[in-house]
């Protein structure tokens, strides 16, 4: 019995046994049938498609515009000059990348394009096509592309074309440059399309975009956008990566998606939708025009139409205004690295060789990818000499263009160590400098030092307008006293601004200052721009943490000896928080390195309104020069008296510093917003200086 039943398991499991074997390979085959279909479906599906696998093949689509075209490989198209044609069919790149496409020239084919008034325009076109019309281009990407068109009639391009309508864009990656130069009543550029409607979806692109206007004597539209120039277009889940260049003596249109997003011409409206998108980079441009519209938006320029859905998008961007016209704005250019070497720390007076066929021209010198000064190259041939700060060992060199100069060539580089000490002047404000240490910058420099000023704000609390006027008569009064001009710096920040963004528990948290400004500005007409700017491109904006990064990276990148700045007992605001502010610097600092300064604090606000003393005159009109008295006669302050340090000034330099005074006109004679203000900023041509020094 037992025998029997054995048997019977030993049956049942051997059934079991084949009838899986069974049902794996019937899963197998239904596998291998299913891969089989689905491969046969791929044919099947590519089947009535031309195959495109080399740049020969290419020519094929202007055969036959209206085909359907397929991607087999990656196709190489450097040293390839392509002229554009028009294209109404499907263009599937499969997954693959089209290396190197370079168009010089526009197509044959002309559209009619509107500007915002919906006055048309024929207009001449270029791309990968001139013109895209019912068209589909999809899963295909375009490495290392250049545009490059110069017309003398209106004109739109685009990396793959000038015009597209009703097309849809799908996956289509960008990588490469666009560059037009045009002048002719309307003209623009997008990283992907010129101008046009219909649908970007899934776009990808990473554009350097360029737009010179080259004619200055008239005035005309012109529009900039990473995917689309201008136009109505559906835009879903891309990412727009732009470094765009706008020169414009019309009017500028310049957004980090679109620069005109516009009604349909034919309805008046398009309910379209933006949904899902990603902008990153700048857009760097300048309106010369009177009747000033300076549109440029992180998304979208100027906006016509309505968009049925807009949500989901956001911007990394930074739009930033030059107002220097003279010269075409390009991206920045960077010299060859140049490699000296330190055998300790310490500062060296760096020898730079260089030839300049143009006009004098300024350049940012970074030191191991840190920006530290702007270097002044004359016209001609010669060397420049720049004393910096080295950290011991090997540190690459590298001069970077700022935008409106010129072109210079650099052919050597060299270092050797300095016995030079270089002394930072921290002003609140444009006069601030001079009020309290025209003496100490005088002795300094004559004692063959570096003096160095860094402005934290533009003084401009009743009006922008007043910025330029501060910067120059700031400029003047220092080279006046010997300061060079490349060692004056500026901050940028708004007047009044600096104890309420210190104070902030929100870091990020974005203030506005009384002038209306939100960000740092400088004065690019003077070439005298902010320091945000010359270090990365871009403004800060008025909050706690770029005011702290900025003033940090400064003297991170400077390390003087000695920093003067005003006091911490002083009622005025900014004076207070500048001082606070260089204080907790070079404490985070000192922690981090081994950077040991003095830290030296003057005031010019004391604690009475008749402090210091006015001036008295002799009966010949002359001065009589005393010293000055205590700040604080009553009030409790950590700055004793009996232990502060003086300087006298001699006679040519309490001159020098009443001349530097005299430089100052918008505060001694700039009506009612500073009545009085001249003979209380006089009050500082005394015989001595004083400060009191914190050794760290």
């Amino acid at each position: 019995m037992e025998n029997i039943m054995d048997d019977s398991k030993k049956s049942n499991r051997k059934n079991i046994l084949i009838l899986a074997g069974v049902l794996i390979a019937a899963l197998g085959l239904l596998v291998f049938m299913a891969f089989a279909f689905f491969g046969l479906g791929e044919k099947l599906k590519y089947m009535s498609y031309t195959k495109i696998s080399c740049t020969e093949d290419l020519q094929k689509l202007k055969e036959d515009p209206d085909g359907k075209f397929l991607l087999t490989s990656d196709i190489d198209m450097n040293g390839m000059e392509w002229k554009p044609f028009s294209f109404s069919g499907i263009l599937d790149g499969h997954g693959y990348t089209i290396f190197g496409l370079t168009v010089t020239s526009t197509g044959e084919a002309r559209r009619d394009t509107y500007d915002g008034n919906l006055k048309s325009y024929s207009t001449a076109l270029a791309g990968m096509f001139d013109s895209l019309d019912q068209a589909q281009v999809r899963d295909l990407t375009f490495r290392d592309s250049h545009v490059d068109i110069t017309s003398d009639e209106p004109c739109f391009v685009g990396t793959l074309a000038g015009y597209m309508s009703d097309s849809k864009i799908t996956n289509v990656n960008v990588i490469g440059d666009v560059y037009l130069r045009a002048h002719d009543r309307m003209f623009g550029v997008g990283g992907v399309v010129g101008y046009g409607y219909g649908s970007f979806t899934g776009v990808q692109t990473d554009v350097t975009l360029v737009c010179i206007d080259t004619d200055r004597t008239t005035k005309d539209e012109q529009f900039m956008g990473g995917i689309c120039g201008a136009g109505y277009p559906d835009i879903v889940n891309c990412t727009i990566d732009i470094d765009g260049y706008v020169s414009e003596h019309g009017y500028t249109h310049n957004g980090g998606m679109i620069g005109l997003y516009m009604f349909s011409p034919e309805g008046m409206t398009y309910k379209g939708k933006m949904t899902g998108n990603s902008v990153y980079g700048k857009i760097t441009f300048f309106e010369e025009n009177d009747d000033r519209r300076a549109y440029c938006k992180g998304m979208i320029g100027e906006y016509l139409d309505e968009l049925e859905v807009f949500e989901n998008n956001g911007e990394s961007f930074r739009a930033i205004e030059v107002k220097n016209y003279d010269a075409d704005l390009l991206p920045e250019k960077e010299l060859q690295s140049f490699e000296v070497e330190a055998d300790k720390a310490g500062e060296y007076d760096v020898s730079i060789s260089y030839s300049n066929p143009g006009e004098d021209a300024t350049y940012g010198l970074f030191i191991n990818d840190r920006f530290i000064k702007k270097a002044f190259f004359p016209k001609g041939e010669g060397t420049i000499t720049e004393t910096v700060h080295l950290d011991a060992g090997k540190a690459q060199v590298v001069f970077k263009y700022i935008p409106g100069d010129g072109n210079i060539t650099v052919s050597s580089v060299f270092a050797v160590k300095s016995e030079k000490k270089v002394t930072l002047i921290v002003a609140p404000h444009e006069d601030d400098e001079i009020l309290a240490f025209a003496g100490t910058i005088q002795k300094t420099i004559a004692e063959g030092n570096i003096v160095k000023v860094l402005f934290l704000t533009n003084g401009d609390y009743f009006g922008s307008d007043l910025t330029p006027v501060r910067y120059e008569e700031s400029v003047r009064a220092l080279e006046l006293l010997g300061v060079d001009k490349s060692d004056i710096t500026f901050l940028g920040y708004g007047d009044l601004t600096l104890g309420t963004i210190l104070q902030s528990d929100n870091w990020d948290g974005m203030f506005r200052a009384h002038s209306g400004y939100y960000q740092t500005y400088g004065v690019p007409e003077q070439n005298l721009f902010d320091y945000r700017f010359l270090r990365s491109g871009s403004y800060a904006y008025y909050n706690r943490r770029d005011l702290t990064e900025d003033m940090h990276e400064y003297i991170l990148a400077n390390l003087p000896d000695r920093i003067f700045t005003t006091s911490e007992y002083e009622w005025h605001e900014d004076h207070k928080y500048a001082f606070l502010l260089v204080k907790s610097t070079i404490e985070t600092i000192v922690k981090e390195t081994e950077y040991h300064p003095v830290l030296c604090e003057s005031v010019i606000h004391g604690e009475e309104t008749t402090w210091p003393e006015y001036l008295t005159y002799n009966a010949d009109g002359s001065a009589v020069i005393t010293e000055f008295s205590t700040p604080f006669p009553t009030m409790q302050t950590t700055l004793d008296w009996n232990k502060v340090t003086k300087i006298i000034l001699t006679d040519e330099e309490v001159k020098k510093k009443m001349q530097a005074i005299a430089e100052f006109k918008s505060q001694n004679d700039g009506g009612e917003e500073y009545a009085s203000t001249k003979d209380y900023n006089y009050a500082f041509c005394k015989r001595d200086e004083f400060y009191w020094e914190c050794p760290y």
